[in-house]
């Protein structure tokens, strides 16, 4: 399924009540159906009709196990997810690293794999990630996947399945088609950051707070805002904090000094290690390796950058006051030594009270690949008679 530019069509009413049925159930399931009437303000009839077809489709199934011991009169049976049927495919490109993964409805990673982020053309670099995919897919042939989560930094036009990535060389280039034609799999493609501050409003921190900054940091930084549960979205896609002034005298591609990126990308620091004679290669995997074995250089690289990244939050917490600020990536979840060298400059830094709304993901270095999967049950979510209609032409792997 190639996405293409087209107007904005209104769901009917059929997927919409399918759609509220499904994201009642999971949020709060297991439930009867009276309970899901009460949650979606729907008629019972309605209620027993959505139901029926979310459960023929293998969404949704009864838990009779669940109903109370002596309960009195006609049993309220509980329906929930039925997480062992469908599968969500994920693929997160990153400048360096490939990663693709497998989860059930629950946002749940069923398994995954990387590979160094293909070079050459755009082209040959899809087919070869799409060859790995498919070999990755054959692994569970008693999963139906609905389609692939496609997940990548650069800028991104969902809309036309359009992505340019000049890291990687990659101009205007058709991944969606790409992806799809060497699948035959519904695709969607994400900005990366999007996709894992959807990640946090499904299964993490989005039910439970109004306001949500998502922070990440690894070879590129980013941020999201979630408000009500909807991220926002400006016009061209995602902003950016590349170049975020937060000191320092690193320099930028870009010509100035102290921005944000290039002074807390793992490059960065692994070049520092380097030309500091810490490390023979510019590996951050080394530099925290030496860190951890008592090397005080590794150590101060590490915590410089910590307390950058730190500073970073403070500026943005005070900018959009969110409820929760969660932070992802690498760069915190791996040194996670370091976690507390951030949280001292983000306390220094914020003007706002209160230190204690900031979190880290905890999905870790999960965090990619269950990204990528989140952007295509996002989709599920909310049409998942038309997503199942398009996996159900899909090809046997």
């Amino acid at each position: 399924m190639t996405e293409t530019p087209r107007a904005v069509v209104r769901p009917g009413v059929r997927a919409v009540n399918a759609a509220a049925v499904l994201a009642v159930i999971r949020r709060e399931g297991p439930l009867s159906r009276a309970a899901i009437g009460e949650h979606t303000g729907l008629s019972m009839p309605t209620v027993s009709r959505k139901v029926s077809a979310l459960m023929d489709l293998g969404l949704l199934r009864e838990f009779p196990d669940l109903v109370p011991t002596g309960a009195i009169g006609r049993p309220r049976v509980p329906i929930d997810l039925d997480d062992t049927v469908f599968a969500a495919c994920g693929v997160h490109i990153g400048v360096s690293t490939t990663t693709y993964g497998l989860s059930d409805l629950r946002g749940r990673l069923l398994d995954s794999d990387e590979i160094p982020t293909p070079g050459g053309g755009a082209e040959d670099a899809l087919a070869h990630i799409a060859g790995k995919v498919r070999a990755f897919l054959r692994r569970w042939p008693r999963r139906t996947v609905v389609g692939i989560g496609l997940a990548s930094g650069g800028l991104v036009d969902s809309a036309a399945g359009l992505l340019d990535h000049d890291r990687l060389g990659w101009h205007r280039v058709p991944a969606v088609d790409l992806l799809h034609r060497a699948t035959g799999l519904p695709v969607h493609l994400d900005g990366h950051v999007p996709a894992m501050a959807n990640a946090e409003l499904l299964f993490g921190w989005g039910p439970r707070v109004s306001g949500l900054l998502y922070f990440y940091a690894r070879e590129v930084v980013g941020v999201a805002l979630a408000v009500d549960g909807v991220l926002h979205r400006g016009p061209g896609g995602g902003g950016s904090i590349a170049h975020l002034p937060i000191g320092g005298d690193t320099r930028c591609p870009c010509g100035a000094t102290g921005c944000l990126e290039a002074t807390v990308a793992d490059r960065t620091v692994a070049d520092a290690a380097v030309l500091a004679g810490v490390v023979a290669e510019p590996d951050i995997r080394l530099v925290r390796a030496a860190a951890r074995a008592g090397d005080p250089v590794a150590g101060r690289l590490l915590a410089d950058r910590a307390a950058a990244l730190g500073r970073a939050v403070g500026l943005l917490r005070d900018a959009f006051n969110p409820d929760r600020v969660v932070l992802g990536g690498q760069a915190i979840t791996d040194p996670d030594e370091r976690l507390p060298d951030l949280m001292r400059a983000f306390a220094t830094t914020t003007t706002l009270p209160g230190t204690d709304i900031v979190s880290v993901t905890r999905f870790g270095s999960d965090l990619q690949a269950t990204a990528a999967c989140t952007g295509l049950l996002t989709r599920l979510f909310d049409h998942p008679l038309d997503l199942l209609d398009d996996a159900r032409k899909a090809p046997a792997r």
